[in-house]
């Protein structure tokens, strides 16, 4: 039997055993699944609950699925990562967005260095775009937890956090320890930020500040990658030493 097709929807969705539809989930499984009475699918609420439903009624403007089974599976990493990623250039940062999310992290903080280019006017429109693009990636990858995509900071309130995590990452090419040689002395910690530079790097000065803050600069590899490959592939690499990938 081929398996159930995954929407997400929120906990507050849901009503004495009811899943109600409107607004874009409800087209989305009318007209792009093309589901109609008697289908099941998979529903995650982003809380840690994966529900199976049966659809009852999709209607033009409102639809019911009955609940047939809820569940909590483990399919969330021990390590709680967090991609702090400079705001690349044109769209590049929803495909980061997708990628960080199929890859298991915790959270991702849209960063303002001294090099991005991004306008707050862009930043506020996008928004709610990423929304949608991290519940799809939740919905797509099986995930029972929504990934909690922070408002854009500076790389000062970055760097200044009162309760950062155990173990901050700078990638930084010019940094004398690789990244593998970093996971290679260390223990696996509880939880880990990656911060990735924009197109033009950070700048010394952002570098020095970071390694007051206790940031540790690593660099990743011989080859420069862009901006909206790097942090995707060192959340690859992290997951696998210290996650569940692998």
């Amino acid at each position: 039997m081929a398996e159930p097709r995954r929407i997400f929807a929120p906990p507050e969705a849901f009503c004495d055993g009811v899943l109600l539809l409107d607004g874009e989930r409800l087209r989305h499984l009318r007209t792009v699944l093309r589901l109609g009475p008697n289908d099941e699918l998979s529903v995650t609420d982003g809380a840690g609950a994966e529900y199976l439903v049966r659809v009852e009624h999709l209607g033009r403007d409102r639809g019911r699925a009955l609940v047939v089974a809820r569940t909590e599976p483990t399919r969330e990493s021990a390590l709680g990562l967090v991609l702090a990623q400079a705001l690349p250039k044109g769209d590049r940062f929803s495909a980061v967005l997708e990628k960080a999310v199929e890859l298991g992290v915790r959270s991702i903080q849209p960063l303002i260095s001294q090099r991005t280019v991004p306008t707050r006017a862009a930043r506020s429109a996008a928004e709610p775009r990423w929304r949608r693009i991290v519940e799809s990636a939740v919905a797509q990858s099986g995930r029972t937890r929504l990934p909690v995509v922070h408002p854009a900071c500076s790389f000062d309130e970055m760097i200044a956090d009162p309760n950062p995590p155990e173990l901050r990452i700078l990638l930084w090419e010019h940094a004398t320890e690789g990244l593998s040689e970093m996971t290679d002395r260390r223990t696996a910690p509880r939880s880990a930020l990656v911060a990735v530079g924009p197109e033009g790097s950070w700048s010394e000065q952002e570098v020095q500040r970071a390694r007051q803050a206790g940031f540790a600069p690593v660099r990743f590899g011989p080859r420069i990658l862009r901006t909206d490959t790097a942090g995707i592939a060192a959340v690859a690499v992290l997951q696998h030493c210290w996650g569940d990938l692998g």
